[in-house]
């Protein structure tokens, strides 16, 4: 399975924050969207960094409520992992666990068309198994 199957099954919608956004701000985005991390991208529209719930809740933890006012910009990851739609659900289970990352944009000729999670990369891999154990009953019982 491709990274496009997986953005073909939950969509294409991406969310994303301002650069000049409040950490504030931003932890009430990611709450109410339910999501772990948040894209930044610049008023030109580019991909600046990105944002996760962790790096909110160690800025509290050492600078206090005061970290709620800072700019994503002062906190967001800025040397970005991305990945496309040919890449594999593999390849990218792999980059994610040995960069330690939750989520990765997919970029298809440098535009950004998505963003998947170690949980999307998850599922996908467990329905690929559920449908091979299907496909390997059906071949056994056709033998009998």
């Amino acid at each position: 399975m491709h990274v496009a199957a997986i953005l073909t099954r939950k969509g294409h919608q991406i969310r994303s924050v301002a650069p000049t956004d409040s950490l504030g701000d931003v932890a009430k985005h990611l709450a109410e969207h339910r999501i772990g991390a948040t894209l930044v991208i610049d008023d030109s529209g580019i991909l600046a960094g990105i944002l996760s719930e962790r790096d909110i809740v160690r800025a509290v933890a050492q600078d206090g409520a005061a970290a709620l006012s800072r700019s994503a910009a002062d906190l967001m990851t800025r040397d970005l992992v991305t990945g496309a739609p040919t890449d594999t659900v593999a390849t990218m289970m792999a980059v994610m666990t040995e960069r330690r990352i939750r989520h990765v944009p997919i970029l298809d000729n440098g535009r950004l068309v998505g963003v998947i999670s170690i949980g999307d990369v998850v599922k996908a891999r467990i329905d690929d198994a559920e449908l091979e154990v299907e496909s390997l009953r059906g071949f056994v019982s056709s033998l009998s």
